[in-house]
């Protein structure tokens, strides 16, 4: 079951040789680990990344490589959840994300295959029409610029982007070590203190922790964080382009683009088998993959299907990630609920700073304690 992203061989990176000790230690060699160690490093802190497996071979190596604004939920519906002014400083956030991503590509010369086509975001009936009709036209006033199509009853979002997630993560990560950073994979952690985190045969001291290993999280703190799977299939290359930008559709349900070499990627349809897609096991779901072939066939498109891929996601208990102190010394960046390259580099950014006790007007947003 091997996903298109980590299609591309790297070399390992080492284990943990014995015990250790920096400033900070990061659990987790995802996109939110790993931009949590580039970040604290370019503060001048020492940082040990602690990955169990490899890096990206999590949730990062298993999405659409989306660069969404917003949430899974179209402004409207988020406003009703977290109120107005809140919702608004969260477009925010993950606009400072796009940001922050085309900082860091430029910055350290990574090569991502990104691509700033913006998106396309799709009403799957009349009802979350209206709703997306609202939310354009509420993001308008405020400055963001959106176009409307209501003849086909959707948004086109032109500042969106997409690129190939493992890419950027890889280059992240060099940059990160150039810092000063360490990143140990195959280092599985048992066990999480204010000071140190230990191994199976090692000790990491360290001032201050940072969990961020998102589904996984509950494994080593108490975080309102369940597991939930979902399935991706991509195809062989095309012989030509047939999608300009990434298609988010059905409330965030279904998603797809085509890739700068062509190929299809197609992912979502959980809402067909929602009670089978909980837990951690990284399987196949034929009937959800079916729904996928589905949307291949009905679109015309014959090129062969070359991966399948489940992942697991991290759900919080209202969508948005947990991030900022859970108990002392020991922090989270974590639970965002699908939309991890959405937010990562901005809630790194974030935590990087309440880790070295800086105060951000953020942090009440993705207080981990929030009710």
């Amino acid at each position: 079951m091997s996903t298109l992203w980590l299609a591309d061989p790297a070399p390992a990176r080492p284990a943990l040789p014995g015990d250790t000790g920096a400033d900070v230690a990061v659990i987790g060699g995802g996109i939110a680990g790993v931009a949590t160690a580039y970040f604290l490093a370019r503060r001048g802190a020492s940082v040990v990344v602690l990955e169990r497996a490899s890096l990206g071979s999590g949730a990062t190596g298993r999405n659409a490589g989306f660069l969404l604004a917003g949430v899974a939920e179209n402004f409207v519906a988020a406003s009703r959840r977290y109120g107005e002014p809140a919702a608004e400083r969260v477009w925010r956030v993950t606009r400072r994300n796009q940001d922050l991503v085309r900082e860091v590509v430029a910055r350290h010369a990574i090569a991502c295959d990104i691509e700033w086509n913006g998106s396309l975001q799709i009403a799957g009936d009349d009802e979350e029409w209206t709703e997306l009709l609202a939310s354009a036209v509420a993001l308008l006033r405020r400055g963001y610029k959106l176009e409307i199509d209501e003849s086909s009853q959707c948004v086109f979002v032109p500042s969106d982007g997409a690129l190939h997630p493992i890419r950027l993560l890889r280059g992240l990560a060099a940059a990160a070590e150039a810092a000063g950073a360490r990143i140990y994979e195959g280092a599985d952690v048992v066990q999480v203190a204010p000071d140190a985190v230990r191994l199976a045969t090692a000790r990491v001291t360290a001032k201050s922790v940072v969990i961020c290993n998102n589904a996984y999280a509950s494994h080593l703190v108490e975080a309102r964080i369940r597991p939930v799977r979902g399935q991706m299939l991509a195809t062989a290359p095309l012989s030509q382009r047939i999608l300009a930008r990434p298609v988010y559709a059905h409330r965030g349900m279904r998603y797809w683009r085509q890739t700068p070499d062509l190929r299809i990627l197609v992912g979502g349809w959980r809402d067909v088998a929602a009670d089978e897609e909980v837990g951690e096991e990284e399987r196949l779901n034929e009937r959800v993959q079916g729904f996928l072939d589905g949307f291949l066939h009905e679109s015309g498109i014959t090129a062969p299907v070359t991966q399948r891929w489940a992942g697991i996601m991290g759900f919080s208990h209202d969508g948005l990630p947990y991030v900022g102190r859970l108990r002392a010394g020991v922090f989270v960046n974590a639970g965002f609920t699908g939309h991890g390259m959405g937010f990562a580099l901005a809630t790194s950014e974030l935590v990087a700073a309440l880790v070295c006790g800086e105060a951000s007007p953020e942090a009440q947003l993705f207080d981990p304690a929030r009710a």
